[in-house]
């Protein structure tokens, strides 16, 4: 069996995949017991991709409450940005460790900014940015 997945976007719903069916109606009881949830239609299932879904805010209680009824929850965490600015990735990439800017390292010396340049100056030059891969992780 696939372990249960929590996955988080910015501005969209928690999804939440693979949880085990264990009677009709029975998921949503289990999902609005964990949020608390005092109306109808806190926690939708959508049966074309056979996912359950919560309002973001209740994805702490959600995650935190399949993980002690399955033992362990997958957590996908989209979102984030990666800065890094023109010094840094023009710099010597044999002094990566010492790097001070937001990517901390990870573009130092590349000779390239990352996909999207949004300052062309400041203190440490340009600004370049790009999304963060997707965060995964399990819990507990």
């Amino acid at each position: 069996m696939d372990d249960v997945t929590v996955t988080i976007r910015p501005d969209r719903r928690t999804e939440i995949r693979n949880m085990p069916f264990e009677g009709k109606g029975v998921g949503y009881k289990i999902l609005e017991s964990m949020i608390g949830a005092s109306r109808r239609g806190q926690v939708e299932y959508d049966l074309s991709t056979r996912t359950w879904s919560v309002s973001r805010s209740h994805s702490n209680a959600v995650i935190l409450g399949l993980a002690d009824r399955y033992d362990r929850v997958k957590v996908i965490q989209h979102g984030g940005v990666e800065k890094c600015v023109e010094a840094c990735w023009k710099g010597n990439p044999e002094t990566a460790w010492e790097c001070k800017c937001s990517c901390a390292g990870r573009n130092h010396g590349s000779g390239s900014p990352y996909k999207v340049t949004v300052s062309d100056g400041g203190v440490g030059g340009a600004l370049s940015v790009q999304a963060s891969a997707p965060r995964e992780f399990y819990v507990p």
